[in-house]
């Protein structure tokens, strides 16, 4: 059984048991996606401007979106 979305083929739908978000498995789990994501992110502050912008924080000229003015 796949362990993640990412391994479900698109269309398929899966056997989903709900999340407990209280165990510790679960944080683990979302504390090393989350410093996997930072260190991605931030690697370059091409990448970081790139996520700003993608997230609708900042316009694709750098400026912030009307949502933050």
């Amino acid at each position: 059984m796949p362990t993640s979305a990412a391994e479900i083929a698109p269309g398929k739908e899966a056997e989903r048991t709900p999340l407990d978000l209280r165990s510790p498995t679960f944080a683990r789990e979302f504390r090393k996606a989350a410093r996997e994501f930072t260190a991605r992110v931030t690697a370059t502050p091409e990448a970081a401007r790139a996520q700003l912008v993608k997230e609708g924080i900042l316009t694709k000229s750098g400026k912030l979106s009307k949502n933050y003015r």
